[in-house]
């Protein structure tokens, strides 16, 4: 069975030039900003992009070591925070459907055809310190325990709350620093769910630009 990843976009002018080789690798701090008008604020904006949380409802259980006891203390969350200006990152989705269409606001869409030769060009066009990966976007519930994910930067910026799940999300990321090496995070604890102000000077962007994308993409129109 062949997979395929698919790109929505809202204009047939930004499709063409993604099967042109153009594409806009985006910081993990502009979608944590982002600022949708919809009604419907878990289209883009994830204000947890690129930072693991771990809140069960009861609270956190914390050790404390030197004098010997635990207790949970409620409200309380554990944060693990990727260095989200430096990691940039392109979306694609594993479903083609009317709804990511509505959703996206979309008019057309791309469909890549060999995701292998896809990350292959991504990787040649990049600087050669750059660190790329590429996979699934984990959805959990922040509930539950983090596992292995706390000291792998890469698969914090690939994991999202459940309530994104609807979006079948794929991720192409690299770094140009070590924003990606292991434990390369910033842990703490955090009480409330007040949210931090906006950082415009973290939202950038990178321009990629690969050799024609055509024989491993096509249009998909609605």
């Amino acid at each position: 069975m062949r997979h395929s990843l698919y790109r929505y976009f809202s204009d047939r002018r930004w499709a063409d030039e993604f099967l042109d080789g153009k594409m806009r690798f985006r910081s993990l701090a502009y979608f944590r900003d982002y600022e949708n008008e919809s009604e419907d604020e878990k289209v883009r904006k994830d204000d947890k992009e690129g930072n693991l949380v771990f809140g069960p409802p009861e609270g956190l259980l914390i050790n404390n070591q030197t004098q010997g006891t635990s207790r949970i203390h409620p409200g309380f969350r554990m944060e693990s925070r990727t260095k989200q200006a430096e990691i940039f990152v392109l979306c694609a989705s594993s479903c083609f459907s009317e709804e990511l269409r509505s959703r996206f606001g979309a008019v057309v869409c791309v469909e890549i055809l060999k995701i292998a030769a896809f990350c292959r060009r991504i990787q040649r066009a990049l600087p050669q310190n750059a660190t790329f990966f590429a996979g699934k976007v984990i959805y959990y519930d922040p509930g539950q325990g983090p596992e292995e994910r706390w000291a792998l930067p890469d698969l914090i910026a690939r994991s999202k709350f459940k309530g994104y799940e609807w979006q079948y999300e794929y991720r192409f990321l690299f770094s140009l620093t070590d924003a990606l090496a292991f434990e390369n995070a910033t842990y703490q604890l955090v009480r409330g769910n007040l949210g931090e102000a906006p950082k415009p000077e973290e939202h950038l962007d990178f321009p990629v630009q690969t050799k024609n994308l055509r024989d491993i993409c096509r249009i998909r129109e609605f």
